[in-house]
């Protein structure tokens, strides 16, 4: 499992790019050959996908699942529980990872092109500050497992109401996983080869503006080759016809 700490750069919230078969996933092999097609593809549309913030609200809307937005990180219910629930892990966690104060809230989807299911969780970008590397990810490893077992991916931001920086990633190939459980000596090389997680926010910022240039590229070129083979019908169309 790769994971990478990094500085708390800031990342301006993705643009919205079109469908996820366009996001141009190959661009990660580089940096993870070992990563599943699958693998690179999610975290591709993780890294894209627009954020839960006002100047994005429109766009992040609009391609999630009707109804398939909720979080109880605000203030639980007395009645039922809303899952996936992270309570437990930010309740669970120590002192000196900062506590119940670390994580300020979350909240959960479904991509509506891909049906990819994540978690965002807006963690104190004051206590995150001065954790570790180790203990940076063994709370992203800690929400991250958790995230996998209610069957979503996770990604983890700091920031305020019009903007997050991207701290840290924590994916899943689900298409994948093998439908048994495995015996527990397994299970380990199973999950390195199956999630992957990242804190490398360096990385990440790279990785981004990357993503999108080409995904931008690519649809400029697709919808100049549009114009042109129109163009050409239309001049077929027009042309007098042989006598």
């Amino acid at each position: 499992m790769l994971a990478i700490a990094g500085a708390s750069l800031l990342i301006t919230a993705p643009h919205a790019v079109e469908a996820q078969p366009n996001c141009p996933s190959e661009m990660l092999t580089p940096y993870w050959p070992e990563r599943s097609p699958q693998l690179q593809q999610t975290f591709c549309e993780l890294l894209m996908f627009p954020t839960a913030t006002l100047p994005n609200s429109e766009a992040f809307t609009d391609r999630i699942v009707d109804g398939s937005l909720s979080s109880d990180s605000r203030r639980a219910s007395a009645d039922t529980m809303t899952l996936p629930s992270l309570w437990w892990n930010r309740d669970s966690l120590t002192s000196h990872l900062g506590g119940r104060r670390l994580v300020d809230s979350w909240i959960s989807y479904q991509v509506k092109d891909s049906g990819t299911t994540v978690i965002d969780v807006v963690i104190n970008p004051q206590i995150w500050s001065i954790l570790t590397y180790n203990e940076r990810y063994a709370v992203l490893n800690q929400f991250g497992t958790t995230a996998r077992d209610f069957g979503y991916n996770l990604r983890f931001f700091q920031g305020n109401s019009r903007n997050y920086r991207m701290m840290g990633l924590y994916a899943c190939d689900f298409v994948n996983q093998p439908a048994a459980p495995l015996p527990s000596s397994q299970a380990l090389d199973d999950n390195v080869q199956t999630c992957s997680a990242n804190l490398d926010a360096g990385l990440i910022v790279l990785l981004q503006r990357n993503l999108l240039a080409e995904s931008e590229r690519r649809q400029q070129a697709a919808q100049a080759a549009a114009a042109e083979s129109s163009l050409q019908s239309t001049e077929v169309t027009s042309s007098p016809s042989a006598n």
